[in-house]
Protein backbone atom coordinates (compact mmCIF):
# COMPACT_ATOMS: atom_id res chain seq x y z
CA UNK A 1 0.00 0.00 0.00
CA UNK A 2 1.61 3.20 -0.83
CA UNK A 3 2.57 5.90 1.96
CA UNK A 4 0.24 9.11 2.28
CA UNK A 5 3.14 11.84 2.28
CA UNK A 6 1.73 15.15 3.67
CA UNK A 7 4.96 16.84 4.73
CA UNK A 8 8.66 16.88 4.17
CA UNK A 9 10.46 14.52 6.55
CA UNK A 10 13.77 12.93 5.91
CA UNK A 11 14.65 10.06 8.59
CA UNK A 12 18.44 9.94 8.25
CA UNK A 13 20.35 6.92 9.86
CA UNK A 14 23.96 5.47 9.56
CA UNK A 15 26.60 2.93 11.00
CA UNK A 16 28.86 5.11 13.43
CA UNK A 17 31.51 6.69 11.58
CA UNK A 18 29.70 7.60 8.43
CA UNK A 19 29.85 11.60 8.22
CA UNK A 20 25.85 12.16 9.47
CA UNK A 21 26.86 15.12 10.59
CA UNK A 22 29.19 16.65 7.63
CA UNK A 23 26.04 15.27 5.51
CA UNK A 24 23.39 17.10 7.30
CA UNK A 25 25.20 20.46 7.35
CA UNK A 26 25.61 19.95 3.59
CA UNK A 27 22.05 19.05 3.33
CA UNK A 28 21.01 22.03 5.36
CA UNK A 29 23.15 24.20 2.95
CA UNK A 30 22.13 23.15 -0.40
CA UNK A 31 18.25 23.30 0.69
CA UNK A 32 19.05 27.16 1.57
CA UNK A 33 20.48 27.38 -2.01
CA UNK A 34 17.63 26.11 -3.34
CA UNK A 35 15.41 28.68 -1.41
CA UNK A 36 14.32 27.29 1.81
CA UNK A 37 14.37 29.88 4.24
CA UNK A 38 16.54 28.79 7.33
CA UNK A 39 14.00 28.93 9.91
CA UNK A 40 11.85 26.49 7.58
CA UNK A 41 14.50 24.02 7.91
CA UNK A 42 13.99 21.71 11.16
CA UNK A 43 17.34 19.73 12.22
CA UNK A 44 15.86 17.26 14.99
CA UNK A 45 19.37 14.76 16.35
CA UNK A 46 18.24 12.39 18.91
CA UNK A 47 22.01 11.87 19.44
CA UNK A 48 22.32 15.76 21.07
CA UNK A 49 19.01 15.09 23.07
CA UNK A 50 20.37 11.85 24.13
CA UNK A 51 23.55 13.26 25.52
CA UNK A 52 21.83 16.80 26.82
CA UNK A 53 19.47 13.84 29.36
CA UNK A 54 22.62 11.99 29.86
CA UNK A 55 24.42 15.16 31.30
CA UNK A 56 21.63 16.32 33.27
CA UNK A 57 21.00 12.75 34.89
CA UNK A 58 24.95 12.61 35.80
CA UNK A 59 24.85 16.50 36.70
CA UNK A 60 22.19 15.21 39.17
CA UNK A 61 23.82 12.20 40.57
CA UNK A 62 27.16 14.33 41.10
CA UNK A 63 24.78 16.43 43.51
CA UNK A 64 22.84 14.08 45.62
CA UNK A 65 24.66 15.85 48.75
CA UNK A 66 24.02 19.02 47.71
CA UNK A 67 20.32 20.45 47.93
CA UNK A 68 20.56 23.70 46.38
CA UNK A 69 22.26 22.30 43.59
CA UNK A 70 19.19 19.04 43.01
CA UNK A 71 16.27 21.78 43.76
CA UNK A 72 17.97 23.94 40.26
CA UNK A 73 18.56 20.83 38.80
CA UNK A 74 14.95 19.43 39.22
CA UNK A 75 13.70 22.31 37.27
CA UNK A 76 15.23 21.01 33.56
CA UNK A 77 12.49 20.02 31.51
CA UNK A 78 14.60 16.74 30.63
CA UNK A 79 14.33 15.86 34.15
CA UNK A 80 11.52 16.83 34.46
CA UNK A 81 10.17 13.86 32.90
CA UNK A 82 12.22 11.68 34.74
CA UNK A 83 11.20 12.90 37.98
CA UNK A 84 7.32 13.83 37.42
CA UNK A 85 7.04 9.66 36.60
CA UNK A 86 6.71 7.28 39.43
CA UNK A 87 8.75 4.32 37.35
CA UNK A 88 11.19 6.83 36.08
CA UNK A 89 11.99 8.24 39.33
CA UNK A 90 12.10 4.78 41.15
CA UNK A 91 14.54 3.49 38.51
CA UNK A 92 16.77 6.58 38.67
CA UNK A 93 17.30 6.31 42.70
CA UNK A 94 17.71 2.52 42.56
CA UNK A 95 20.83 3.47 39.89
CA UNK A 96 21.66 5.92 41.84
CA UNK A 97 21.74 3.38 44.70
CA UNK A 98 23.76 0.74 42.59
CA UNK A 99 26.44 3.50 41.63
CA UNK A 100 26.96 4.29 45.07
CA UNK A 101 27.27 0.18 46.11
CA UNK A 102 29.92 0.03 43.16
CA UNK A 103 31.75 3.20 43.97
CA UNK A 104 31.56 4.41 40.36
CA UNK A 105 33.73 7.56 39.32
CA UNK A 106 31.52 9.88 37.53
CA UNK A 107 34.19 12.41 36.91
CA UNK A 108 35.31 10.75 33.72
CA UNK A 109 32.00 9.60 32.38
CA UNK A 110 31.94 9.87 28.58
CA UNK A 111 28.90 9.20 26.16
CA UNK A 112 30.31 5.65 25.80
CA UNK A 113 29.66 5.27 28.93
CA UNK A 114 26.55 6.05 29.13
CA UNK A 115 26.12 3.54 25.68
CA UNK A 116 27.82 0.61 27.60
CA UNK A 117 27.90 0.76 31.11
CA UNK A 118 25.74 -2.17 32.75
CA UNK A 119 25.08 0.09 35.80
CA UNK A 120 23.63 2.74 33.13
CA UNK A 121 21.37 -0.06 31.41
CA UNK A 122 17.63 0.82 33.07
CA UNK A 123 18.69 4.68 32.46
CA UNK A 124 19.61 4.14 28.57
CA UNK A 125 16.16 2.31 28.37
CA UNK A 126 14.19 5.15 30.39
CA UNK A 127 16.10 8.14 27.91
CA UNK A 128 15.68 5.93 24.86
CA UNK A 129 11.76 5.53 25.41
CA UNK A 130 10.70 9.25 26.23
CA UNK A 131 13.26 10.64 23.25
CA UNK A 132 11.46 7.44 21.13
CA UNK A 133 7.86 8.66 22.07
CA UNK A 134 9.02 12.33 21.82
CA UNK A 135 9.90 12.07 17.85
CA UNK A 136 7.10 9.45 17.15
CA UNK A 137 4.82 12.01 18.66
CA UNK A 138 6.68 15.32 16.46
CA UNK A 139 6.46 12.68 13.36
CA UNK A 140 2.08 13.34 13.53
CA UNK A 141 2.04 16.78 15.09
CA UNK A 142 3.87 17.81 11.70
CA UNK A 143 1.62 15.73 9.79
CA UNK A 144 -1.56 18.09 11.23
CA UNK A 145 -1.85 20.19 8.57
CA UNK A 146 0.14 20.92 5.35
CA UNK A 147 3.56 22.68 5.19
CA UNK A 148 4.64 22.88 1.68
CA UNK A 149 7.39 25.56 2.42
CA UNK A 150 8.80 23.49 5.30
CA UNK A 151 11.05 20.51 5.91
CA UNK A 152 12.25 18.58 8.88
CA UNK A 153 15.55 16.07 8.91
CA UNK A 154 15.43 13.89 11.78
CA UNK A 155 18.71 12.60 12.47
CA UNK A 156 17.78 8.97 14.35
CA UNK A 157 18.80 5.41 14.17
CA UNK A 158 15.00 4.81 14.88
CA UNK A 159 13.20 7.56 12.74
CA UNK A 160 12.49 5.49 10.45
CA UNK A 161 10.27 2.94 12.50
CA UNK A 162 8.88 6.07 15.16
CA UNK A 163 8.03 7.93 11.66
CA UNK A 164 6.90 5.44 9.14
CA UNK A 165 6.14 8.08 6.28
CA UNK A 166 9.01 9.73 6.45
CA UNK A 167 11.65 9.61 3.65
CA UNK A 168 14.05 6.85 5.47
CA UNK A 169 17.52 7.11 4.45
CA UNK A 170 21.10 4.66 6.01
CA UNK A 171 24.47 5.64 5.52
CA UNK A 172 26.86 2.53 5.79
CA UNK A 173 30.71 2.36 5.58
CA UNK A 174 33.32 -0.36 5.12
CA UNK A 175 34.99 -1.04 8.54
CA UNK A 176 38.46 -0.18 6.65
CA UNK A 177 37.03 3.39 5.79
CA UNK A 178 35.38 3.55 8.98
CA UNK A 179 38.21 3.08 11.02
CA UNK A 180 40.65 5.23 9.05
CA UNK A 181 38.23 8.24 9.21
CA UNK A 182 37.81 7.25 13.15
CA UNK A 183 41.44 7.61 13.53
CA UNK A 184 42.56 10.87 11.66
CA UNK A 185 39.35 12.46 13.13
CA UNK A 186 40.63 14.59 15.89
CA UNK A 187 37.75 16.89 16.52
CA UNK A 188 36.19 14.11 18.21
CA UNK A 189 35.96 13.57 22.17
CA UNK A 190 38.90 11.68 23.96
CA UNK A 191 37.07 8.60 24.15
CA UNK A 192 37.61 8.15 20.76
CA UNK A 193 41.23 8.82 20.32
CA UNK A 194 43.06 5.56 19.52
CA UNK A 195 47.28 4.71 19.12
CA UNK A 196 46.55 2.90 15.59
CA UNK A 197 43.62 2.44 12.71
CA UNK A 198 43.22 -0.79 13.59
CA UNK A 199 42.46 -0.19 17.32
CA UNK A 200 39.88 2.67 15.70
CA UNK A 201 38.52 -0.49 13.46
CA UNK A 202 38.33 -2.38 15.75
CA UNK A 203 36.85 0.51 18.20
CA UNK A 204 33.79 1.39 15.44
CA UNK A 205 32.66 -2.40 14.70
CA UNK A 206 32.51 -2.63 18.40
CA UNK A 207 30.02 0.01 18.44
CA UNK A 208 28.03 -0.92 15.14
CA UNK A 209 27.88 -4.30 15.99
CA UNK A 210 26.32 -3.64 20.13
CA UNK A 211 24.16 -0.91 18.08
CA UNK A 212 22.70 -3.84 16.29
CA UNK A 213 22.36 -5.92 19.27
CA UNK A 214 20.67 -3.41 21.71
CA UNK A 215 17.86 -1.89 19.23
CA UNK A 216 17.14 -5.97 18.19
CA UNK A 217 16.83 -6.79 21.84
CA UNK A 218 14.97 -3.69 22.59
CA UNK A 219 12.33 -2.41 20.06
CA UNK A 220 12.97 -6.06 18.03
CA UNK A 221 14.35 -3.82 14.88
CA UNK A 222 17.33 -4.70 13.00
CA UNK A 223 18.91 -2.03 12.14
CA UNK A 224 20.87 -3.55 8.65
CA UNK A 225 17.72 -4.67 7.28
CA UNK A 226 17.53 -2.74 3.97
CA UNK A 227 13.90 -3.14 3.77
CA UNK A 228 13.76 -0.95 6.36
CA UNK A 229 14.94 2.38 4.59
CA UNK A 230 14.24 4.04 1.01
CA UNK A 231 17.48 4.90 0.34
CA UNK A 232 21.19 3.38 1.35
CA UNK A 233 23.99 5.41 0.47
CA UNK A 234 27.87 3.60 1.18
CA UNK A 235 29.82 6.48 1.98
CA UNK A 236 33.11 5.21 1.75
CA UNK A 237 34.46 6.14 -2.00
CA UNK A 238 31.91 9.28 -2.07
CA UNK A 239 32.12 12.69 -1.57
CA UNK A 240 29.56 14.96 0.65
CA UNK A 241 28.52 16.71 -2.47
CA UNK A 242 27.19 13.62 -4.17
CA UNK A 243 25.93 12.14 -1.23
CA UNK A 244 23.62 15.00 0.17
CA UNK A 245 23.03 15.92 -3.58
CA UNK A 246 21.58 12.14 -3.43
CA UNK A 247 19.79 12.43 -0.46
CA UNK A 248 17.81 14.88 -1.62
CA UNK A 249 17.20 13.93 -5.14
CA UNK A 250 15.58 10.86 -3.40
CA UNK A 251 13.36 13.11 -1.21
CA UNK A 252 12.54 14.91 -3.66
CA UNK A 253 11.16 11.90 -5.84
CA UNK A 254 10.02 10.25 -2.69
CA UNK A 255 7.61 12.97 -2.09
CA UNK A 256 6.35 13.60 -5.28
CA UNK A 257 5.70 9.32 -5.66
CA UNK A 258 8.35 8.94 -8.19
CA UNK A 259 10.41 5.63 -8.49
CA UNK A 260 14.38 6.10 -7.39
CA UNK A 261 16.68 3.57 -7.16
CA UNK A 262 17.72 1.96 -3.87
CA UNK A 263 21.50 1.37 -3.16
CA UNK A 264 24.33 3.81 -4.32
CA UNK A 265 27.59 3.35 -3.95
CA UNK A 266 31.20 4.55 -5.59
CA UNK A 267 32.03 3.16 -9.29
CA UNK A 268 35.36 2.10 -7.32
CA UNK A 269 33.61 0.03 -5.55
CA UNK A 270 32.14 -2.33 -8.80
CA UNK A 271 34.85 -4.89 -10.16
CA UNK A 272 34.63 -5.13 -13.80
CA UNK A 273 33.67 -8.85 -15.70
CA UNK A 274 34.35 -7.62 -19.17
CA UNK A 275 37.31 -6.53 -21.32
CA UNK A 276 38.55 -3.19 -21.59
CA UNK A 277 37.43 -3.14 -25.42
CA UNK A 278 33.47 -4.03 -24.75
CA UNK A 279 33.11 -1.24 -22.06
CA UNK A 280 34.46 1.27 -24.73
CA UNK A 281 32.28 -0.11 -27.22
CA UNK A 282 30.27 -2.95 -27.31
CA UNK A 283 27.03 -1.32 -25.82
CA UNK A 284 23.50 0.50 -26.50
CA UNK A 285 25.33 3.41 -26.56
CA UNK A 286 29.21 4.48 -26.98
CA UNK A 287 31.91 5.23 -24.01
CA UNK A 288 32.10 8.65 -25.56
CA UNK A 289 28.08 8.82 -26.07
CA UNK A 290 27.86 7.86 -22.11
CA UNK A 291 30.18 10.15 -21.27
CA UNK A 292 28.15 13.05 -22.85
CA UNK A 293 24.57 12.41 -21.85
CA UNK A 294 25.95 12.00 -18.20
CA UNK A 295 27.66 15.62 -18.61
CA UNK A 296 24.42 16.96 -20.22
CA UNK A 297 21.67 15.42 -18.23
CA UNK A 298 23.90 13.92 -15.20
CA UNK A 299 23.16 10.44 -13.89
CA UNK A 300 19.60 8.57 -13.99
CA UNK A 301 18.28 7.43 -11.08
CA UNK A 302 16.54 4.21 -13.08
CA UNK A 303 20.28 3.49 -14.56
CA UNK A 304 20.78 0.79 -12.01
CA UNK A 305 23.89 -1.66 -12.30
CA UNK A 306 23.33 -4.80 -12.13
CA UNK A 307 25.71 -6.74 -9.83
CA UNK A 308 26.62 -9.69 -7.84
CA UNK A 309 28.19 -9.69 -4.56
CA UNK A 310 30.85 -12.58 -3.19
CA UNK A 311 32.10 -12.36 -0.14
CA UNK A 312 31.10 -8.76 0.38
CA UNK A 313 32.74 -7.60 -3.19
CA UNK A 314 30.52 -6.78 -5.94
CA UNK A 315 31.06 -7.53 -9.87
CA UNK A 316 29.07 -5.82 -12.35
CA UNK A 317 26.94 -8.07 -14.33
CA UNK A 318 25.31 -5.18 -16.22
CA UNK A 319 26.34 -1.76 -16.60
CA UNK A 320 30.14 -1.64 -17.07
CA UNK A 321 29.80 1.08 -19.33
CA UNK A 322 27.99 3.10 -17.16
CA UNK A 323 29.68 2.62 -14.07
CA UNK A 324 33.35 3.58 -16.15
CA UNK A 325 31.43 6.69 -17.36
CA UNK A 326 30.22 7.86 -14.23
CA UNK A 327 34.00 6.97 -12.55
CA UNK A 328 35.84 8.83 -15.81
CA UNK A 329 33.48 12.25 -15.14
CA UNK A 330 34.43 11.83 -11.09
CA UNK A 331 31.11 10.76 -9.97
CA UNK A 332 31.27 9.10 -6.69
CA UNK A 333 27.95 7.84 -6.12
CA UNK A 334 25.76 5.58 -8.83
CA UNK A 335 22.88 3.06 -8.02
CA UNK A 336 23.20 -0.50 -8.22
CA UNK A 337 21.39 -3.38 -7.47
CA UNK A 338 22.44 -6.95 -5.86
CA UNK A 339 21.00 -10.00 -8.27
CA UNK A 340 22.98 -12.51 -6.80
CA UNK A 341 24.88 -13.43 -3.65
CA UNK A 342 27.76 -16.22 -3.59
CA UNK A 343 25.71 -19.51 -4.23
CA UNK A 344 22.73 -18.11 -5.67
CA UNK A 345 22.36 -18.59 -9.27
CA UNK A 346 22.33 -15.33 -11.52
CA UNK A 347 18.93 -15.02 -12.97
CA UNK A 348 18.66 -16.33 -16.44
CA UNK A 349 21.65 -18.60 -16.08
CA UNK A 350 23.14 -21.87 -14.96
CA UNK A 351 26.02 -20.02 -12.94
CA UNK A 352 26.14 -19.07 -9.44
CA UNK A 353 27.49 -16.00 -8.25
CA UNK A 354 30.64 -17.26 -7.07
CA UNK A 355 31.62 -18.93 -10.52
CA UNK A 356 30.60 -15.70 -12.41
CA UNK A 357 32.83 -13.32 -10.06
CA UNK A 358 35.96 -16.18 -11.30
CA UNK A 359 35.97 -14.27 -14.39
CA UNK A 360 37.43 -11.65 -12.51
CA UNK A 361 41.59 -11.16 -13.68
CA UNK A 362 44.83 -9.38 -13.37
CA UNK A 363 43.57 -8.34 -17.47
CA UNK A 364 39.55 -6.65 -16.24
CA UNK A 365 41.62 -5.12 -13.19
CA UNK A 366 44.79 -2.94 -15.39
CA UNK A 367 41.94 -2.18 -18.28
CA UNK A 368 39.64 -0.66 -16.22
CA UNK A 369 41.90 1.00 -13.49
CA UNK A 370 42.95 4.27 -15.91
CA UNK A 371 38.99 5.35 -16.20
CA UNK A 372 38.81 6.16 -12.61
CA UNK A 373 42.02 7.33 -12.22
CA UNK A 374 41.27 10.23 -14.93
CA UNK A 375 40.04 12.10 -11.90
CA UNK A 376 42.05 10.31 -9.32
CA UNK A 377 45.46 9.94 -10.45
CA UNK A 378 46.63 7.82 -7.45
CA UNK A 379 43.30 5.32 -7.83
CA UNK A 380 44.06 1.77 -7.52
CA UNK A 381 41.56 -0.91 -6.54
CA UNK A 382 43.99 -2.16 -3.88
CA UNK A 383 42.54 1.19 -1.85
CA UNK A 384 38.95 -0.60 -2.26
CA UNK A 385 39.81 -4.02 -1.70
CA UNK A 386 43.63 -4.57 0.08
CA UNK A 387 42.91 -8.45 -1.10
CA UNK A 388 42.29 -8.20 -4.75
CA UNK A 389 45.56 -9.44 -6.02
CA UNK A 390 44.92 -13.05 -4.08
CA UNK A 391 41.59 -13.02 -5.36
CA UNK A 392 43.53 -12.54 -8.77
CA UNK A 393 45.90 -15.78 -8.16
CA UNK A 394 43.08 -18.09 -6.87
CA UNK A 395 40.77 -17.36 -10.06
CA UNK A 396 43.95 -17.65 -12.58
CA UNK A 397 43.93 -21.45 -10.83
CA UNK A 398 40.59 -22.26 -11.58
CA UNK A 399 38.37 -23.15 -14.77
CA UNK A 400 38.49 -20.78 -17.97
CA UNK A 401 36.52 -17.39 -17.36
CA UNK A 402 32.68 -17.73 -16.98
CA UNK A 403 32.61 -16.05 -20.53
CA UNK A 404 33.07 -20.00 -21.30
CA UNK A 405 30.57 -21.03 -19.27
CA UNK A 406 26.92 -21.25 -20.31
CA UNK A 407 24.82 -18.26 -18.93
Amino acid sequence: MEKKIRNKIIALSGQPVTGKGTNVKAMIQKLEERGYKSENIHLIATGDQFREFSNEIIELIRNTENPEVLEKLSERAGLQKILSHADYRATLIHTISILKQNQIDLTKFTIDDANNMPEFKDIRAIIDTIIDEGIAKLGKEINQEERKDEIWIIDSRLAFHNIPEAFSVRLTSTPEVAGERLFHDKKRGKEDQYKTVEEAKEARENRRIGEVKRYKERYGVDLEDKNNYDLIIDTSFSSVDDISDTILQGAEYYFTNKAFAKEWTSPKTLLPLQEERQTLGTAKYSFEEMLESIKEHGYFPSEIIDVVEVEGIKYIVEGHHRNFSAGYLGKTLIPYEVIAKDDEKVPGTKVTAKEYAEAFNRRYKSGHEWMIQEKDPNFKYEQVYPNINEIIQKNEKRAPDTDDQER
